[in-house]
């Protein structure tokens, strides 16, 4: 067994007593010790524990015990020794099972080997994301003065918001974009584009909730929106030091009309004269307003959405934005906890199509945990918590308005749904993926089950008998 080699000079004495994890590697990318820091953010066993082992074997032992990763730990320790021996510089922050977040970062030292450096932040990250979290709620909140009137609730902004993320996921990949895009662009890509369609609040009831086709003058007033939402944002902007979302929601707001072959509204912009974010947003909004239900028409079904964008390809939309929209419409589709079948049918079709929303939005979060996607989970966590109050107000107007029997404790088991849906985005927040699980998963497929079938049902059936 290898020993530690002897410390004359009380090194390992001066690292023991810094807060600073450190691990440090020789040439061979082989253990050669690490500090009482590291040992204790990582839960390493014993002073020697490793120690003239090859590094592989920790990071395998890490990975085994479900640390840091989800997912093909094979690949990604080849992947990762790979770039250790390239002597590549890498920097990530990781959370671990119990909440705690790491900055990590790995330098290669001039004669060999490298240095592993582990900085306890997971304070700052919980502060970093609840200023997110309160910037969103605000977000949101605008959005939703805007939305209330033009849909049944502001989810479609949620959905938009989701959609818009994953999309530019994919396209981070790509290299027309890949130098623009990074964590930063997607996250702030994602929550700005909630705000794409605040300047409908400056639209006349009469026109937004029209239910036949509109003049051509109706046209020219709505379309009136892109420019409004632009300067009630800029407006908004002028009263804050710093925004996240402002700047790159008003460019949102104005271009996400506008057309790729330069045919849109309101200036006519064309190729990548429209911003990015405008340009991805265009395509989620277009299929979020196809697939929901507007007054002036019933939703369509994914695949015909999805055609729609395929086809307009090009002209409407840029291609490489739609192509990688399209794949992720395709993962989602692959993945389904539940099925809509007619057994599944109350009888109510606003009921039924709100249990089918409910169904592809738990299934969207199967979907989304299955690609290990942290950002995509926590936006729909959201949809699901926003969108089963909508569905419960709902259904409780309608039982109040029968006099439902069960009606006292129906509210109370629509309150636990909520209750437990809130907690565990908070704690899934905190932990990250480790919060989240196939026992999730399953707790949500049996609730969206016992829901549909045993519950709404009944009392579908209670208000067609009492002629409602």
């Amino acid at each position: 067994m290898l020993q530690r080699c002897p410390d004359p000079h009380g090194l390992s004495e001066a690292l023991g007593t810094i807060n600073q994890g450190l691990l440090w590697l020789d040439g061979s990318l082989r253990v050669q010790g690490h500090n009482h820091a590291y040992r204790r953010l990582l839960d390493i066993p014993g002073e020697d524990a490793f120690v003239g082992r090859p590094y592989e074997e920790l990071l395998g032992f890490l990975l085994k015990r479900g640390d840091f990763f989800h997912g093909n730990h094979e690949r990604y320790l080849t992947e990762r020794i790979a770039s250790l021996r390239k002597g590549e510089t890498l920097k990530m922050e990781r959370v671990r099972p119990s909440g705690l977040a790491l900055s990590v970062s790995a330098v290669p030292l001039s004669s060999g080997g490298y240095v592993f450096s582990y900085i306890d932040v997971t304070n700052e990250r919980r502060s970093l994301e609840s200023q997110r979290r309160n910037a969103k709620a605000t977000v949101v909140a605008m959005a939703n003065f805007a939305e209330h009137r033009d849909t049944d609730t502001g989810i479609h902004v949620l959905r938009v918001a989701r959609l818009v993320g994953q999309t530019a996921r994919k396209l981070a990949r790509h290299p027309r974009f890949c130098a623009i895009i990074d964590e930063e662009f997607i996250e702030r890509a994602a929550t700005a584009s909630i705000l794409h369609d605040v300047g409908k609040i400056t639209t006349p009831d009469r026109i937004l909730l029209k239910a036949a086709a509109l003049s051509e003058e109706e046209r020219k007033t709505i379309q009136q929106h892109a420019a409004a939402g632009a300067e009630l944002l800029k407006q908004a902007k002028l009263t804050m030091s710093e925004s996240l979302y402002l700047d790159m929601g008003a460019d949102i707001a104005l271009t996400h009309h506008e057309w790729f072959d330069g045919r849109g509204y309101p200036r006519g912009l064309s190729g990548d004269a429209i911003p990015l974010a405008g340009r991805i947003c265009a395509v989620a909004d277009v299929f979020d307003a196809l697939t929901s239900r507007r007054p002036y028409k019933a939703p369509w079904d994914a695949a015909r959405a999805a055609a729609l964008i395929r086809e307009q390809s090009g002209t409407q939309f840029d291609p490489d934005v739609a192509a990688a929209f399209l794949e992720v419409i395709e993962e989602r589709e692959a993945v389904a906890l539940v099925r809509w079948s007619d057994c599944l049918s109350v009888g109510n079709t606003h009921i039924d199509e709100q249990h089918q929303i409910l169904i592809d939005t738990i299934n969207q979060l199967a979907s989304a945990e299955s690609l290990h996607n942290h950002h995509a989970v926590s936006m729909i966590i959201d949809e699901l918590v926003s969108y089963a109050a909508f569905h419960f107000d709902f259904e409780e107007k309608l039982m109040a308005r029968v006099a439902y029997p069960d009606f006292d404790e129906h509210c109370r088991s629509h309150q636990r749904f909520v209750r437990w849906v809130t907690d565990f985005r908070d704690n899934y927040i905190s932990l990250g993926s480790h919060a989240f699980g196939e026992q999730v998963l399953e707790f949500l497929r049996h609730w969206l089950r016992e829901h549909i079938m045993d519950e709404d049902q009944r009392y579908c059936a209670h208000i067609r008998l009492n002629g409602c």
